[in-house]
């Protein structure tokens, strides 16, 4: 849940006033996030971080495609020179674009299963490597608009298992969200942070859909190997939440979001291939 521009003094007040003491565990669970606002348009070739436009990719690299060769599209390219990583947070490969694909068509893929890893893929590409590619028949295009980084504060939503005790008090949650937005509206396209849920927290699926389990069937979700993998869900970290978007021509679901992930370990190791990905709608 984003809190814009506020001060850590306006959160730390308005968390005592609506929970009480236990607005100590709020405050403490707060995060840095980097909000990436939409500019102006651009070049579809432009070497910054955009959304939308013609991928750049490393010379020879093939088109991601799904199983069945269906080609995905191109969402975002994040430039790590334009990022200033949250503190806490491991770094970013440096002079790097980060290419990001989905499939964008159907929109298949939602990453509850553990097969849906097909429909997404994150590139990094060195600029000095770059070629542009074109999107190739099967796969959608979008508007190429510049995107501006700034540092927001995070905190979680009320369905996150960090807050503890403090889920019974939605309400609350969202006063404190509504003193503390500043006026800010949607899209909210971010990285690193808590995510803005539109249904349930995202970190245990990302886990067991990793490892070979189906978050959305029952017996996988509650199964004793669930629990046992449930604390490495923890490593789990929200590396780009892009948002519908109408002025760049994405609407996902109904109105909804998706969620690009990598495990702690990954991001330090530059495995930018295990990220997962999940699509949350109203």
């Amino acid at each position: 849940m984003q809190l814009s521009d506020s001060d850590a003094g306006a959160l730390r007040d308005l968390a005592r006033r609506y929970f009480g003491d236990e607005g100590d565990l709020l405050e403490s669970l707060a995060l840095l996030s980097v909000r990436l606002s939409r500019a102006q348009p651009c070049s579809d070739t432009d070497t910054g971080t955009r959304f939308g436009g013609t991928a750049l990719l490393p010379a020879g690299h093939a088109w991601p495609t799904t199983r069945t060769g269906k080609p995905l599209s191109f969402l975002a390219q994040v430039s790590t020179a334009d990022i200033a990583v949250p503190a806490g947070v491991p770094g970013l490969p440096g002079d790097t674009l980060l290419a990001f694909f989905y499939e964008a068509d159907k929109q298949e893929g939602w990453g509850s299963d553990p097969g849906d890893g097909q429909f997404w893929a994150v590139i990094p590409v060195s600029p000095a490597d770059a070629a542009a590619v074109a999107s190739p028949p099967g796969s959608r295009s979008f508007t190429a608009y510049r995107m501006v980084a700034r540092t927001v504060t995070t905190i979680p939503d009320y369905d996150e298992p960090s807050v503890g005790g403090l889920d019974e008090y939605d309400d609350a949650f969202d006063r404190l969200a509504a003193d503390l937005d500043c006026g800010d509206e949607a899209p909210w396209h971010r990285m690193f942070g808590w995510p803005d849920l539109r249904q349930r927290a995202m970190r245990l699926d990302c886990q067991l859909a990793a490892h070979g389990l189906n978050a959305d069937d029952s017996e996988d979700y509650d199964s004793p190997r669930a629990a046992e993998l449930a604390p490495g869900a923890e490593d789990w970290l929200l590396l780009l939440q892009l948002d519908t978007d109408d002025d760049i021509g994405w609407m996902w679901g109904d109105a909804g979001t998706v969620y690009f992930w990598i495990r702690r370990q990954d991001l330090l190791a530059e495995r930018f291939d295990r990220t997962w990905m999940i699509f949350q709608c109203c």
